[in-house]
């Protein structure tokens, strides 16, 4: 989806293989509850960036302060699924893949709502629209939806994993 005028997503990447317990053993494992919380500091953090940004024109603050659009992804799935034992082009490998993605994806959500709970939902935010039928947030586990309506949440955008291929390299 492109950014609308003025718009900007602040992006962070998670390196993926600083979860990997006993890497390459028989017995290696994905962190969750490590990864998880991370993902709640990343969300709060990429938050806090926006409201020390400078901005350098007025219409780039006020679209990013109405939506506080912000962009959590992860790097090193590759090296990750090869430190688990896992061969990238195979049904185990995309099934972790999925459990990783869906466990980032619900951290950032909570963390948003916790967020919204203290310091205010984004200024946009209309429970029902954003909770409708065919939008990204329909899909949300029922008690992330109900916590969503109850609180709201800080923002209007929260994962992009963009193409981090020379991150990876670098890190």
């Amino acid at each position: 989806q492109p950014l609308p005028p003025y718009g900007c997503c602040c992006l962070g990447s998670i390196d993926l293989t600083r979860f990997v317990q006993r890497p390459f053993d028989a017995d290696a494992a994905f962190d969750e509850a490590g990864f998880g919380a991370l993902v709640k500091v990343a969300v709060r953090m990429l938050d806090n960036v926006l409201d020390v940004s400078l901005w350098p024109l007025p219409a780039q603050h006020d679209e990013a302060m109405s939506k506080r659009r912000v962009g959590l992804g992860f790097t090193g799935l590759g090296d990750a699924l090869v430190m688990l034992g896992l061969r990238y082009d195979t049904e185990p490998a995309r099934a972790m893949a999925a459990r990783i993605a869906a466990a980032m994806r619900d951290a950032a959500y909570d963390a948003s709502v916790d967020l919204a709970a203290e310091r205010g939902a984004f200024p946009l935010f209309n429970a029902d629209l954003y909770l409708a039928g065919g939008r990204f947030a329909s899909r949300l586990p029922q008690a992330l939806k109900e916590r969503i309506r109850t609180h709201g949440i800080r923002n209007s955008h929260l994962l992009s994993i963009a193409p981090t291929g020379t991150i990876s390299l670098a890190f």
